[in-house]
């Protein structure tokens, strides 16, 4: 649940579809003479560890067991693993390295666990990964090794729990920190981000994860202000064993790095790419530029395992079968960012009268085997476009430029909100409830009888979508999307030559509910297509946990496209 994706397809061209020192010596592990709290903080990665002395950063680190909490400092706690420098609390993350490149590294490794850990990343970097360090319960490691070269890196430990691939994700998944290598000289502020994630079991649908952003989870995570028009710099640092589809509100975000945490790739200027919703593997890593604009926003992961306000502390120390969820204004947990950026959004050029159109929300009936949920209609000029209520909703056709008007219907039982998926409005209108603003007034729910009117001029053409954004597990898994396309002014949309195909699942269970493209859960029809003749594909993928992977099929096996442009942005020509 997290993009949208188009490409061209052209037939007539087969198209479809360093070094680390181990000092060998052990040492007696003892606790500091310092009393340790057990209450381990959150690491906001502002301030480095350790300290550097003419060119030698002398960072010791201990591994223990504290009291962990990633809601409220006086909320419910997990006991966990974590790293923290001797004498000093614990820390999830794990305390941050950050050193200029040509800095020598001396670490220790002290582990007070009642298992043996394994230490990965402390090492120079770029690194392979293939030499993590050894250390038994009760002994101490020593460890000097330089630097390496400028990028976002992470280091990383497991302690005898189950591993999913290579990664922790049960007690020991939060032993974790960043590790920042800067180039010389002066260098531009930014922020550092790991995320974390603890699961109750391996598998992910079944799971009651807990999920923060430097060791809080929403509405517990860090509040940022920025002001409009600022550059702002992130890092960010997968430390979890799931994948995360990072989603920004409103606008736009440069990625200018990506890597894998032992490697960075700092891309070229033609190289870096446009987006709003960008994936992170587990292990991975990327660097970015957000140039903001006001309102208030949120930057989230677009699973709804990851954000779903009932993956809380309180129901994963209970061993239940049916988790509980306090309704109230919070309909959120997890990994989210609440953002305010003063100053007064530009005037958009518009052209043209303002169209109106009414979304309705309806209740949508069973049929095609599939079970009864909730859809849109669309209406214009007191028309209906379609007399059935579908899933996904009808396509949204828009023009770049010309302001819009539209006012949401909600005909069902239950609040419900609609977010515009990828375009630039304001914050208002963007469907976050409680939180977006237009200065005076807070983004409300859409009550059962009630309406919302959305304004907005779209600015650039493209494949975006419109979703549910409350109760996103029930509503969205019952049907309540649909694409929306911007056309260039002037343009008709093309229904021989352009194709919108929608991913999704038909219920919330993912793991009774089908795999559906374009709400049906039967096999596509095959497409004929002229030789020679390109098609545009628009491909949305809205399934609540689980990304779908794209193929296309011709007489001969595989076939070859060219990505276009992702996110309603063009993608830079070398990386087409």
């Amino acid at each position: 649940m997290f993009a949208t994706f188009m490409a061209r397809v052209v037939p007539e061209c087969s198209a479809i579809a360093a070094l680390a020192v181990l000092v060998p010596f052990s040492l007696t592990a003892q606790s500091s003479p310092t009393t340790k709290s057990l209450a381990i903080q959150a690491n906001s990665n502002r301030t480095p560890g350790g300290k550097i002395e003419r060119g030698v950063l002398t960072l010791h680190l201990e591994l223990r067991e504290g009291d962990w909490y990633p809601e409220a400092d006086a909320g419910p706690s997990m006991r966990v693993d974590a790293f923290g420098e001797e004498g000093q609390p614990l820390h999830v993350p794990g305390p941050l390295i950050r050193v200029p490149q040509g800095t020598e590294i001396h670490v220790t490794l002290r582990n007070l666990l009642s298992a043996a850990a394994v230490v990965h990343g402390m090492h120079q970097h770029p690194g392979e990964g293939s030499d993590p360090v050894q250390v038994p319960t009760g002994e101490v490691r020593e460890l000097r090794f330089s630097a390496g070269l400028p990028g976002t890196y992470q280091y990383w430990a497991s302690a005898g729990e189950d591993l999913k691939g290579r990664h922790p994700y049960r007690e020991d998944s939060q032993l974790s920190g960043a590790f920042i290598v800067d180039p010389p000289g002066t260098v531009e502020a930014d922020r550092v981000f790991v995320i974390g994630l603890w699961r109750s079991q391996i598998n992910e649908v079944l799971s009651q994860d807990v999920s923060v952003i430097n060791g809080k989870s929403w509405p517990y995570t860090e509040r940022l202000t920025y002001a409009a028009g600022e550059p702002v710099r992130w890092r960010w640092i997968n430390a979890s064993d799931s994948v995360h589809p990072l989603h920004l509100h409103g606008s736009y975000y440069r990625v200018d790095s990506e890597g894998d945490g032992e490697h960075d790739l700092i891309f070229e200027a033609a190289q870096r790419r446009m987006v709003v919703t960008h994936v992170l593997l587990p292990g991975t890593t990327m660097s970015t530029l957000w140039i903001p604009v006001a309102g208030r926003w949120i930057f989230h992961c677009h699973l709804i395992a990851h954000f779903q306000p009932e993956m809380t502390v309180a129901n994963a120390l209970v061993a239940q079968p049916e988790r509980v969820h306090e309704h109230s204004s919070n309909h959120m947990a997890g990994l989210v960012l609440g953002i305010t950026v003063m100053g007064k959004r530009p005037t958009l050029a518009s052209r043209g009268r303002t169209r109106k159109l009414r979304l309705l929300v309806r209740e949508r009936p069973a049929r095609d085997g599939l079970p009864q949920g909730f859809g849109y209609q669309l209406e214009e000029s007191h028309k209906l476009g379609s007399q059935e209520v579908t899933a996904p909703g009808p396509p949204v056709i828009l023009e770049r430029g010309r302001p819009v008007e539209i006012t949401i219907v909600n005909q069902l039982q239950e609040p419900t909100a609609v977010h515009w998926h990828g375009i630039e409005l304001e914050s208002y209108y963007d469907g976050v409830v409680g939180w977006g603003t237009d200065g005076r007034k807070i983004t409300p729910a859409i009550e059962p009888g009630g309406s919302f009117r959305v304004r907005f001029t779209p600015p650039r053409a493209g494949t975006f979508i419109y979703h549910t954004h409350l109760n996103d597990e029930v509503q969205l898994g019952s049907g309540l999307y649909g694409p929306l396309i911007v056309l260039e002014p002037g343009a008709q949309f093309d229904t021989e030559n352009d194709h919108i195909f929608i991913f999704s699942r038909g219920g919330a269970d993912d793991m009774k509910a089908p795999r559906l493209l374009n709400g049906s859960a039967h096999d596509p029809p095959t497409l004929y297509w002229h030789k020679g003749q390109s098609n545009r594909l628009r491909l949305i993928d809205i399934t609540p946990n689980n990304p779908a992977l794209f193929s296309l099929m011709g007489p001969a096996g595989l076939m070859r496209w060219r990505a276009v442009a992702k996110d309603g942005a063009d993608l830079p020509r070398t990386r087409r």
